[in-house]
């Protein structure tokens, strides 16, 4: 979360331009300049050049072996899960009997997977 985070809101979840860096406390966070915010995200040289992304951030997979029902289920009794799959924060696939995946789940429904 703390790549992601850095990646993709770098000014709230990162730590900005390495550049101007303080370190505090020896691998607290660091300070951008003489004085600011704690910042416990990466750099922004972490992940772009200046000019691109070095790589795309991604978001977590999970692939589970159960019947819907039962998935469904799971989401339904815990609020923090729920958040995570309905706000599309992981990517939620169910795997079928034979080992193949079969349905995902996205906006709130699941859609068969061809």
């Amino acid at each position: 979360m703390q790549s992601y985070g850095s990646a993709v809101n770098n000014r709230r979840f990162g730590s900005g331009n390495k550049v101007l860096h303080n370190v505090v406390g020896g691998s607290i966070g660091v300070l951008e300049g003489n004085g600011s915010d704690l910042r416990v995200g990466l750099a922004l040289q972490s992940f772009s050049n200046g000019r691109e992304w070095m790589h795309e951030p991604l978001r977590l997979t999970v692939v589970i072996a159960a019947p819907q029902e039962a998935i469904d289920s799971v989401i339904a009794n815990h609020q923090q899960v729920r958040e995570l799959v309905d706000n599309a924060w992981i990517h939620l696939f169910q795997l079928e009997d034979k080992g193949h995946i079969s349905q995902r789940r996205q906006d709130t429904t699941w859609q068969l997977v061809r």
